[in-house]
């Protein structure tokens, strides 16, 4: 069964620990990037409308003061007509900085044929800027916690020498020591 005994937790131990958490973010992160550029590979392209721009304030928590600030993301509306030539609306599950989108523009639209209201705006920042932070902060986090355990395998390795040394000038000038080899003549 698994113990929980601090006293024996080391600095590389737990170095590791947050190197796990580092890759299962940065592994989250290439999953959700690998999704959208396998969805944007097997779905189909047209162009569409946006048609509206849904505008939803971030809502606080009850910790929060009532004088925080509260953000408000912006989701494109799309309108376009599939392969079969029938027309979808599609609002997009990405938000979109605020004066982006207008009612009227033309956009790319990427969608899946087996579900046309599956559809991404064809936008660099809409498809790629959350699946990236995610990966690039697992990835900085990795390289982080990677330095500091090379930093403190050097660092223990020193510590070590230093501690056996101590100890040796412990035991040679040990005062009961030479007081036990006196009495013994």
């Amino acid at each position: 069964m698994l113990e929980l005994n601090p006293e024996k937790w080391t600095m590389q131990g737990i170095l590791w620990g947050f190197f796990v958490f580092g890759a299962l973010i940065a592994g989250s992160g290439l999953i959700w990037t690998a999704s959208t550029a396998w969805f944007l590979y097997s779905s189909e392209k047209t162009t569409g409308v946006i048609v509206d721009v849904v505008g939803i304030m971030s809502t606080r928590s009850p910790s929060e003061s009532p004088q925080a600030k509260q953000v408000m993301s912006y989701y494109p509306v799309v309108e376009f007509r599939d392969s079969r030539g029938v027309v979808q609306q599609s609002k997009s599950s990405r938000a979109a900085r605020s004066d982006h989108y207008k009612r009227g523009d033309e956009v790319g639209v990427y969608y899946d044929p087996k579900d046309p209201a599956q559809a991404f705006i064809q936008d660099t920042w809409i498809l790629w800027f959350s699946p990236g932070v995610i990966l690039g902060g697992g990835l900085i986090w990795l390289l982080a916690v990677w330095g500091m355990l090379i930093f403190s395998k050097r660092f223990d390795a020193g510590f070590a020498q230093g501690k056996a040394r101590f100890y040796s000038q412990v035991a040679a000038s040990d005062p009961a020591k030479r007081d036990n080899d006196s009495s013994s003549l």
